[in-house]
């Protein structure tokens, strides 16, 4: 009620200041007689403002209610319709706020529970690794094996680079600094910070590319994706066998691909292999994919200009092919 009167006073004011004015006038012209007249007409006056301030009210009773009362609950802002056009515009608008908020919400719940996903998956993918080191400084710290403690720790490198590349991602944009660069040279460090990935398993790169081949893009996050990719080939490719990196000139770009000819990616999972925690057949059998290093490759690629397709066969080995 107080906020009803708050929102009408100008209107009483006016109202009662008008009924005095004309009563006063009125009485001047001689069209009251006595005070009676004038009480007769103040108060007819006063009760027609009482009707229209009531049947005001009323019809907007519902909306003062809760706006003096104010939301308890989310559901609140929506239950304010009534019978009063302005109430229910205002219905309408605390709506669509609610739908927002809504929408909103259910957005926040799904990046939060990816990233608790993607934080469960990591912890696990650090248990390995750190176990390992582990199980050898406590067999022989003498005799421990030095590449096995280094090949496990760059795994670990590996896997925080993956973090921090997650905890960056749809920030690329702002940390890019675009280049004339060797394309060559490039791999060749990629390859070398990598050289104990692939003593370990026994599969080797073998590149085709010159040294004077320049290409412009930024060389941490290109460095980063072309990593990933070469992490992918080696997990899934057999003993022994080759990662072929070649590159050739496209009009005015440069069209790298790196194939490996590991288990290959089944056709049902090959639409999905960007998309963020797909793991797909072979993830789920090897236990080895986390679903998120080539959703980053796809995000960093996407930022940097440079278009990425993957061909692949089940058992034929895979074909990853950027231009650049």
């Amino acid at each position: 009620m107080k906020l009803f009167l708050k929102d009408h006073w100008d209107v009483i004011i006016l109202y009662v200041i008008d009924a005095v004015f004309l009563s006063f006038a009125y009485h001047r012209i001689d069209g009251f007689q006595t005070g009676g007249g004038i009480f007769y007409f103040l108060f007819l006056s006063l009760f027609l403002l009482f009707l229209l301030l009531l049947c005001r009210y009323l019809r907007k009773r519902k909306l003062y209610r809760a706006l003096e009362k104010g939301p308890e609950t989310l559901e609140d802002l929506i239950d304010a319709g009534g019978r009063d056009t302005q109430t229910n515009a205002f219905s309408d608008y605390n709506r669509k706020c609610y739908d927002l908020c809504q929408r909103q919400i259910i957005t926040q719940k799904e990046e939060t529970g990816q990233w608790q996903n993607h934080l469960m998956q990591w912890v696990h993918q650090m248990k390995t690794p750190v176990s390992v080191i582990r199980l050898m400084v406590q067999s022989d710290a003498k005799k421990m094996d030095t590449f096995g403690v280094l090949y496990e720790l760059d795994r670990l490198q590996n896997q925080m680079d993956l973090m921090l590349g997650m905890a960056r991602a749809g920030q690329v944009k702002n940390d890019l600094v675009v280049e004339k660069i060797s394309l060559g040279g490039l791999l060749q460090e990629v390859i070398r910070k990598n050289k104990r990935l692939f003593i370990q398993r026994k599969v080797f790169p073998r590149v085709e590319i010159h040294e004077e081949m320049l290409i412009s893009s930024d060389r941490k996050w290109l460095s980063f994706a072309i990593e990933q990719i070469l992490h992918n080939a080696v997990k899934y490719s057999e003993e022994d066998s080759a990662i072929e990196i070649r590159a050739e000139k496209a009009g005015l770009h440069v069209h790298l691909m790196i194939r490996d000819h590991g288990t290959g990616i089944r056709k049902r999972d090959l639409p999905r292999v960007f998309e963020l925690y797909y793991t797909g057949s072979n993830g789920r059998e090897n236990d080895q994919s986390s679903g998120i290093g080539l959703y980053l490759v796809k995000e960093i690629l996407d930022d940097l200009g440079h278009a990425i397709a993957i061909e692949s066969e089940a058992g034929q080995g895979t074909s990853v092919s950027i231009m650049i």
